[in-house]
């Protein structure tokens, strides 16, 4: 660390520094994100630009009495560096470190624990109400970028906080991406509002004018108190969230400390719904980074070599990984070939659309939007709307596909009962990101989807074991008139297929292997690791097992499954999947209504708790989700049935 952060126990520290000195702060903290992220991975763009936004914030607030809320929390990096993690920034993302998120159980300056986007103003506005009830003192202050404020959640909470006019501090994070460029006519808003003179500099001018009249500059004065939201109406080019009822401020440049602290305290002293526009620059200070934020959006390792940047590749089942293309040596991953396959149906269907929620590069789209711009769609930070959206498409005749992360689906529960399930639309949904997903931590495991999908009426569930059913699997949900969710984990295809068939029915399962010791029956990510385990168990016990690759969880190979449950007296289903409404609970669902004994059946899968942040394969170990834990489980449960 720098010799000014060395000198910092905590943000009370900063109120002494000069304006020279907060600038040099600036520097070192990029230095040590910088340094932090290249070991460890990391969101390295947006936390570059919001240095000098989090050192004023700090200069201007004592967030143990007023209370700060990062709206998504990955952009808190410079936030936990002040509020005394300096010194243990380097274990950032790894087992047993600190969160990559606001965390409220690291301290007690990170006031809520967000990991999706766009719940920050709302959160923020309960807070304000609360605090007004039971007398406590204190400005709560949000800070929500322009990609999220987007999204239907901040909007419903800006219009409930303009009608009830609590104290709130809104700082807008401009920087006109949200992961991906923002999109949207809101994004097309402030493109306009970012290019008009900020409102303080109209108000000084019309100031110099009136002061050439002084002998009605008082009755002017007090005029404009009577009728300031007319004015602000009339001249502020934030008029839309004046509108709202809030008073606007800004565009400021977020990255002059000086111009930053001036106008918080001016905003300080503004009672009511109020919102603070300002500018800033991901990947700020970083030029790699600066010219490229999305591919630093979630950045795996790297190193500098001179002017150059060295993404350090890495098998993502191994460690966190990158969410950028690995090189051409290395291993497609699942959503990299996810992206590749649709490319290759859609040339030969024309119907074919595909529709995310701003992760066009995340998700493996990134191709398919420049080579048929027409036909995809990124509808910004909203989820639920891209739901409802495919849902008119497939009405509309076409073929959609969304692509969207497991964690960030949820937010689309509704929709996916009114505008898929019950209109019985064939969509197919390419559910990424399914399972543990490593150092990202519990905002972001995709442990539910089984659960939620599982429950819809008609919906088709299924999950590769490897590249190939990957393949097979796109096909088929295409073809099919039935809404379909094909899940993933965050990790590298197999470079050893574990099934291999190019075809076959919805509702089949396979037989990998086959042995009288016991069976473990896995489903997609865990396949692999179930034949490991049976290797294992072989070469270690002497222990022939039956390998089953479920590839349905609905609906299921029921005769496969009842006839492996019936000819072993040990069997575990394993799953990356929460145990509760998974396929483990699907299989024994099935064994009870057909009157089957299942005494001898065993669940692997994620226990009803958080998993905290660590890399992919240290969590699933964790679990006994690895091969080795599989092996053991199943070895404890034949020992039991044999004694």
């Amino acid at each position: 660390m720098g010799e000014l952060l060395n000198s910092i126990e905590g943000p009370e520290d900063l109120r002494g520094f000069s304006l020279p000195r907060l600038r040099n702060l600036a520097a070192e903290i990029r230095d040590l994100i910088v340094e932090v992220v290249s070991c460890n991975g990391g969101h390295l763009s947006s936390n570059l630009g919001v240095v000098e936004l989090t050192i004023a914030l700090h200069c201007c607030f004592d967030f143990l009495r007023d209370r700060l809320i990062w709206d998504v929390g990955h952009q808190a990096y410079a936030h936990k560096i002040l509020t005394g993690r300096g010194r243990c920034f380097d274990t950032l993302r790894c087992k047993d470190g600190i969160s990559g998120f606001a965390d409220k159980k690291e301290s007690p300056y990170d006031t809520f624990a967000f990991g999706h986007t766009g719940s920050s103003v709302s959160a923020g506005l309960g807070m304000a109400c609360a605090r007004e009830m039971l007398g406590g003192e204190g400005k709560v202050v949000v800070v929500i970028g322009d990609g999220a404020i987007a999204s239907g959640m901040p909007f419903e909470a800006l219009n409930n906080a303009g009608e009830l006019e609590k104290d709130l501090l809104i700082v807008l994070n401009d920087n006109e991406m949200s992961i991906s460029r923002s999109v949207g006519a809101v994004a097309r808003y402030l493109s306009k509002v970012r290019s008009s003179t900020p409102y303080g500099d109209i108000k000084r001018q019309v100031s110099e004018v009136l002061s050439r009249w002084r002998p009605v500059l008082d009755r002017v004065d007090s005029l404009y108190g009577r009728v300031s939201e007319g004015v602000q109406k009339a001249i502020t080019p934030g008029g839309l969230f004046v509108e709202l009822g809030f008073h606007y401020y800004g565009p400021v440049d977020g990255h002059d400390v000086g111009e930053l602290i001036e106008a918080l305290r001016r905003m300080k002293r503004i009672e009511g719904p109020v919102l603070l526009h300002v500018l800033t620059q991901k990947g700020r200070g970083f030029e790699p980074a600066r010219s490229d934020p999305a591919a630093f959006h979630s950045s795996g390792r790297f190193k500098i070599e001179g002017e150059k940047v060295v993404q350090i590749a890495e098998l993502l089942g191994g460690q966190d990984g990158l969410d950028s293309a690995a090189p051409a040596e290395q291993p497609l991953t699942y959503s990299e070939a996810v992206g590749w396959l649709l490319l290759k149906f859609a040339d030969d269907e024309p119907r074919l659309v595909t529709i995310t929620a701003a992760m066009r590069d995340g998700t493996g789209l990134r191709g398919f939007a420049e080579r048929y711009p027409e036909r995809f769609h990124d509808v910004g930070i909203c989820e639920q709307h891209a739901v409802g959206f495919a849902g008119g498409l497939a009405a509309g005749g076409l073929l959609p596909v969304v692509c969207i992360y497991s964690t960030f689906l949820q937010r689309a529960l509704d929709q996916l009962f009114q505008d898929i399930a019950l209109q019985e639309a064939p969509v197919v949904f390419c559910v990424d990101r399914a399972g543990l997903v490593g150092s990202d931590g519990p905002t972001h495991h995709g442990l539910y989807d089984v659960s939620y999908f599982r429950s819809m009426p008609g919906f088709v569930l299924m999950a590769p074991a490897d590249g190939t059913e990957l393949e097979a699997m796109l096909r088929l949900a295409l073809s099919s008139s039935r809404p379909c969710a094909i899940r993933y984990p965050r990790e590298n295809l197999p470079e050893t297929p574990c099934g291999g068939a190019e075809e076959f029915p919805i509702g089949r399962a396979e037989v990998l292997r086959t042995g009288g010791s016991g069976a473990i029956i896995a489903y997609g990510a865990e396949v692999c690791r179930a034949l490991e385990a049976a290797d294992i168990l072989a070469d270690r016990d002497g222990l022939d097992v039956t390998v089953v690759n479920a590839r349905f969880a609905k609906p299921l190979d029921r005769e496969t499954i009842f006839r492996v449950v019936r000819e072993h007296e040990a069997v575990v289903v394993a799953e990356d999947h929460a145990v509760t409404g998974g396929i483990g609970g699907a299989v024994l669902e099935a064994l009870s209504s057909a009157g089957i004994a299942a005494g001898h059946v065993r669940l692997a899968g994620v226990p009803d708790r958080f998993v905290e942040h660590a890399t992919r394969r240290e969590q699933l170990a964790q679990l006994g989700l690895g091969g080795p834990g599989l092996a053991e489980r199943l070895r404890g449960l034949v020992a039991g049935r044999s004694e």
